[in-house]
């Protein structure tokens, strides 16, 4: 099975029911389907198909729906990019995935089309008037809207059958640029089957089906945004886009008024939706689930999400792009017995704990979490997916996550291997303290690193955001660790802060806030 045969199955089972609904136009599943045809139809007329790839930079839109949907059907693959990147990072995007097309919107077109802008792909693809752009550079830049009047005319005269493509569901379908934490961003290749695969097994665990919808609050360009996308096209269920999550009262309010069974977020969402928002007050009368992915809840923060959404099940998965995305899932009937586990693995996946040794060890034995099966990626584009040590000789994904597996096939995370503190000889894991700290009455969001200590070899510190309108007492801090906690695993300073470095899907990132106050200890 191809991606785009989710939206051909489900125009035909539910061809008149809302494929999306967007602030400013909704789109028929049937509607989706005929439109993503002719498009491709064209893209195929001027050159583009199988191994090509086209870039999409623009922000959540119907036309960028087309556009994507268009563009796999011809057998090329997408290639996602982040419209809140600087200049720097989108020309290394396209110098490395060299794309054959580009499609962009107009306000990304007029920022970065021009003289001294981004070096761009002879074909730009758009939604509006951007002819004027292109004077001087060299492109040939065709609107939606003209494609698609192309495509009318060429089924005027040839038929309007959409060319099948010559590819294998082994091809790579999508490229997705991770956020880069740790160093440059990665273009990961991953195919048709290592989306399905992944598709049919979070489905079905869900119970997902064609009553559900879902209001879609983060980028196409993440890959939790195009997971959600696709989850509901195999489904035949709606996404509705939301505004944008600037001001989570609003999106409390969106889930209150477009009625959508399902929400999905990364703990920053929903730590915002609790303190932010009237959810408690006033739950969504339609929810039917929440899905925590890209981390998981301080167990005392699931506890206030679970008082505030009674009869709302609670899953979460926990996963990596490169896996397409999703490792390990876990649902309401187990979260709250297995407290801290990210779940067991999904079915056709394969988890297992690495020793030192790089051999999987027995339960509860801390190590690094490696994944296997059909899920994970074909590779980066780079090709230095073996020389950074992400896909090992086996051709398992490692993580770069430490955890351990009880003897039930729960997986508990305990950190990043990059980011394990070692202070007096023991290995600390910022996860546990700051789950302890999260228990604290007026902490909102904390962050736990090491920095450099003579006696120690490194001390911990806590970077704690207090709850509106509080001032944290240290001592109090110290006196409620001690009590959940050994005294070398305590913090030895709290650090009061307003905001915390966050990736770009919103995860609060201990690597940047450790660069930015190493920084600052040596200016």
């Amino acid at each position: 099975m191809f991606i785009f045969d989710l939206l051909r199955r489900s125009a035909k089972a539910q061809g008149d029911k809302p494929a999306a609904i967007f602030p400013d136009a909704r789109v028929s599943f049937a509607e989706l389907d005929r439109r993503s045809d002719r498009v491709a139809a064209a893209l195929a007329a001027r050159g583009i198909g199988p191994g090509d790839r086209v870039g999409i930079l623009c922000d959540n839109a119907l036309p960028a729906l087309v556009w994507f949907w268009a563009i796999l059907k011809t057998g090329a693959q997408t290639v996602d990019m982040p419209t809140l990147a600087g200049r720097d990072v989108l020309q290394a995007v396209i110098d490395e995935a060299r794309p054959k097309a580009l499609v962009i919107d107009p306000k990304q077109l007029a920022k970065l089309g021009g003289e001294g802008g981004l070096e761009l792909p002879g074909l730009v693809l758009t939604m509006a008037d951007g002819e004027a752009v292109a004077q001087g550079k060299g492109m040939s830049v065709v609107t939606l809207e003209a494609l698609e009047a192309e495509a009318e005319t060429n089924a005027e005269t040839q038929g309007s059958r959409v060319p099948e493509p010559a590819i294998s569901p082994d091809d790579v379908a999508m490229i997705v640029y991770t956020s880069g934490t740790t160093g440059r961003p990665n273009g990961v290749m991953l195919s048709h089957t290592n989306f399905i695969s992944n598709l049919e097994a979070s489905n079905e665990l869900m119970g997902l089906g064609p009553d559900d919808s879902i209001l879609m609050v983060v980028p196409l360009y993440y890959i939790h945004g195009r997971m959600q996308l696709l989850m509901h096209a195999m489904t035949g269920g709606t996404v509705v886009f939301s505004a944008g999550f600037t001001f989570p009262a609003k999106v409390h309010a969106e889930l209150v008024m477009t009625n959508v069974r399902g929400f999905s977020g990364v703990p920053y969402h929903f730590n915002q939706l609790l303190e932010r928002s009237k959810l408690a007050a006033q739950p969504p009368p339609e929810l039917r689930y929440v899905l925590i992915t890209g981390g998981a809840l301080a167990p005392a923060v699931l506890e206030r999400l679970r008082d505030a959404l009674p009869g709302v099940g609670i899953h979460l998965a926990y996963g990596q792009t490169e896996a397409a995305p999703r490792i390990t899932w876990i649902g309401p009937d187990e979260l709250f017995v297995k407290v801290g586990s990210v779940g067991r693995a999904l079915p056709n996946v394969k988890v297992e704990i690495l020793g030192s040794d790089e051999q999987p060890v027995g339960p509860n034995v801390v190590g690094e979490v490696a994944a296997g099966g059909p899920n994970i990626m074909k590779g980066y584009v780079s090709g230095d997916e073996r020389q950074l040590g992400k896909i090992d000789s086996k051709g398992r994904l490692r993580t770069g996550d430490l955890g351990r597996v009880d003897e039930d096939g729960h997986l508990f995370l305990v950190g990043r291997s990059s980011e394990m503190i070692k202070s007096a000889g023991e290995r600390i894991f910022p996860q546990e303290i700051e789950d302890v700290l999260h228990r604290f009455a007026g902490v909102e969001e904390v962050a736990v690193i090491g920095l450099p200590d003579e006696m120690l070899g490194e001390r911990v510190v806590a970077y704690i955001i207090p709850k509106q309108g509080v001032t944290l007492d240290r001592g109090e801090l110290k006196q409620h660790c001690l009590a959940a906690m050994p005294f070398v695993r305590v913090p030895k300073e709290f650090v009061q802060v307003d905001t915390l470095p966050q990736t770009a899907s919103g995860k609060v990132s201990r690597s940047k806030l450790k660069e930015e106050v190493l920084a600052a200890l040596k200016a």
